[in-house]
């Protein structure tokens, strides 16, 4: 019997997306949510769509996302887009009484690609080097906090998740 899921989010206006229980292989991918400029209501709404619907199908125990780096952004509706990602996900995950948290992002770089300044190419190479094949870096930074969240709240699969090949992507 599979462990309850995990789902992780590397939020932005592309998302990038992890989920799996932590004895298997997660799926992952990205997301590009509407491109608004200050309307912001209508990037929200895209998002809180995709989100729940996320949860519907995948039915995670627990939410996971970065933590927002707003600063030098150097636009204002781009530092609210990225709270409000951050907001919706928390209303969400309360609303379906699923844990929620979040991590620091030099946090999950040190730990997935063994430096906590690890560019978005190394994020990539890290996932490829643990037999996943993402996309992009979004898909990437998912999985490296999917990961971090397996090492964290699941240990005793952390080994076996890090070093297993595979996973789908989508």
């Amino acid at each position: 019997m599979a462990l309850p899921k995990i789902l992780a989010l590397d939020l932005a206006t592309r998302l990038g997306w992890a989920c799996g229980s932590p004895d298997g292989e997660p799926h992952y991918g990205s997301k590009l949510l509407p491109s608004t400029g200050a309307e912001i209501g209508r990037f929200g709404d895209a998002y809180d769509e995709w989100l729940l619907d996320m949860i519907t199908l995948e039915n995670p125990a627990l939410v996971v996302f970065e933590a927002p780096f707003v600063s030098g952004t150097g636009n204002a509706n781009t530092a609210r887009k990225l709270m409000g990602l951050c907001w919706q996900t928390e209303l969400a995950c309360y609303r379906r009484q699923i844990r929620c948290m979040e991590h620091n992002n030099s946090s999950v770089k040190k730990m997935f690609a063994g430096s906590g300044k690890a560019s978005k190419d190394d994020m990539v190479a890290a996932a490829r080097s643990h037999g996943w094949d993402p996309k992009d870096d979004n898909a990437a930074d998912a999985l490296g906090l999917w990961a971090c969240a397996v090492h964290e709240k699941a240990p005793r699969y952390s080994r076996l998740t890090l070093g297993r090949l595979g996973g789908r992507a989508a």
